[in-house]
């Protein structure tokens, strides 16, 4: 498991890029270790037959995997998300993520990822 405490939370429509996002940063300013969550807004007949209707994860390395979360739990102050085989190493970690927050960020991310992740 690939494990940071996140500085910088984010929750955001971003019609710009077509896309609601969710970001874990390790420092407040965006930098150091990262992990966004984008699910796009509107989809059409091209992004269903390629398989880009859905989520996608990237890391600050630039790593982007479409799908492949198998289950995320929240506590009062960390997220843990377990990915497939195929997702973890299109991510280059082990098994997933567990992102340290501070507690009163806790609401926020909830609704961020009930959003993105369902």
């Amino acid at each position: 498991m690939r494990r940071f405490e996140a500085k910088a939370l984010a929750s955001a429509e971003c019609p710009d890029i077509n896309a609601f996002v969710v970001i874990l940063a390790e420092h407040a300013d965006g930098s150091g270790a990262r992990l966004e969550i984008q699910r796009p807004l509107s989809s059409d007949e091209q992004d269903r037959r390629l398989g880009l209707d859905t989520y996608c994860l990237c890391t600050e390395e630039g790593a982007t995997h479409y799908g492949g979360v198998m289950s995320w739990a929240l506590t009062q102050s960390s997220l843990k998300i377990l990915l497939d085989a195929k997702a973890a190493e299109s991510l280059g970690v082990e098994g997933g993520f567990v992102v340290d927050f501070a507690p009163e960020s806790r609401t926020d991310l909830k609704d961020g990822l009930e959003r993105v992740l369902g």
